[in-house]
């Protein structure tokens, strides 16, 4: 085989992994006919069918770095993909509630494996604008994979509720794509390639405790107002009479496919902005949301949720591109675990910020845009003061 078809595959198999990332939750729609399976069991129990996954991804998100210590970065993704192929599949054939809630739950554990790993990999085998690049498509791919896997579970469910879990076969190619095609990086020539390559500097241990704490607060903070603007959007349309919860689901869903969109552009945009990127991409996300807390026009509205979508998607990829840079290869994949339960607690914890952010749902799409803003400008105060220091002035960057 060619280096270059080689190279194609490899690139295909990391990028695959991020739609295993966001696969949970694309057999949401079998909850009703579970449901009517399982009468015995509460709607509450039957929902956490769903949820539960999330949870045990939080934990072993930050147990996947230990076990990468122990057995590398490949085989630890490949262990991930294998307890998720398997568990994934068992709510398709079996017929015991107990046993479907705990095979979710043991999905929770194979993707929060491997989840660190989709990031982290990327990271190892590709620098500069070609990473950056990379880290922009990995939420395109996921966001495009999720999608199609969510239509296909749609189809399957027209047969049972159970044959829509089928549609989790699709985790084998991937499974197959990593035994077969991704390296250990730490033993490649990829890895020696690159490292000659690389002339970033890596932080110390103490600068980077703090830069990853800061990282991983600024991602907590991003996530909680996207969030707050989903969960509060159709609480809005209603209390304003600017249209149906129907029409504010559409909303979101141009937020979401303008992520997709902006995911395949941070590259290009990386490439010129460089580190202003981030305060430029969260300056214009928290000016979406808040001013769509002043906006009645539905059509408005539509424009301003896709714009937030693509300046949302800006933000993220450089958030992680800013951790492989910083970390070596050995420590990337930890300390991407962090921040990666940032995000997840952003999104979890979420209604209750919104509670925090006002008691009715424009006041909290409002307060959420606000903060967002305001970060954004510190953050390029910030900058611009770091540039006007000599390079060994300031120990810590986020730049």
């Amino acid at each position: 085989m060619s280096k270059n078809f080689k190279r194609i595959m490899l690139i295909i198999a990391l990028l695959s992994l991020n739609v295993v990332e966001q696969a949970a939750s694309v057999v949401n729609a079998t909850i009703p006919g579970m449901a009517k399976s399982f009468p015995q069991e509460s709607l509450v129990n039957i929902e956490l069918v769903t949820t539960v996954v999330s949870i045990f991804v939080t934990i072993f998100v930050l147990i996947s770095g230990a076990v990468v210590r122990y057995i590398g970065q490949r085989k630890t993704a490949i262990l991930g993909l294998i307890i998720a192929t398997i568990s994934s599949l068992i709510p398709a054939v079996s017929t015991n509630f107990t046993v479907i809630f705990i095979s979710r739950a043991v999905l929770g554990i194979g993707i929060g494996l491997a989840n660190p790993l989709a990031i982290s990999l990327i990271g190892s085998f590709f620098t500069g604008d070609t990473r950056a690049k990379l880290l922009g498509w990995r939420s395109a791919i996921a966001g495009v994979g999720t999608s199609i896997m969510t239509y296909l579970a749609g189809q399957l469910l027209v047969f049972n509720w159970h044959a829509a879990y089928w549609v989790y076969l699709l985790f084998v190619p991937t499974l197959l794509l990593f035994i077969f095609f991704v390296p250990e990086p730490n033993s490649t020539e990829e890895e020696n390639s690159v490292s000659t390559q690389d002339n970033e500097v890596k932080t110390t241990t103490h600068d980077g405790l703090i830069l990853i704490t800061l990282l991983t607060l600024l991602i907590f903070v991003f996530l909680s107002g996207g969030m707050i603007l989903a969960i509060k959007l159709p609480t809005y349309f209603i209390d304003f009479h600017i249209g149906s919860a129907t029409q504010a689901s559409n909303a979101w869903s141009m937020y979401n496919i303008a992520n997709v969109i902006g995911g395949i552009l941070f590259g290009y945009a990386y490439r010129y902005l460089k580190k202003y990127i981030l305060p430029l991409g969260l300056l214009f996300y928290g000016l979406g949301i808040f001013l769509t807390s002043f906006t009645r026009n539905l059509s408005l509205i539509y424009f301003l949720c896709f714009a937030t979508g693509i300046f949302g998607a800006l933000v993220i990829p450089y958030i992680f591109n800013k951790i492989s840079e910083s970390f070596s290869t050995s420590k990337a994949p930890f300390y991407t675990s962090i921040a990666l339960v940032g995000s997840n607690l952003g999104s979890f914890l979420a209604p209750y910020s919104g509670q925090l952010m006002g008691q009715t749902a424009v006041k909290a799409i409002f307060h959420s845009g606000l903060i967002l803003i305001i970060l954004a400008i510190i953050i390029l105060i910030v900058f611009v003061l770091q540039n006007g220091r000599r390079p060994n002035d300031s120990k810590i960057k986020i730049n």
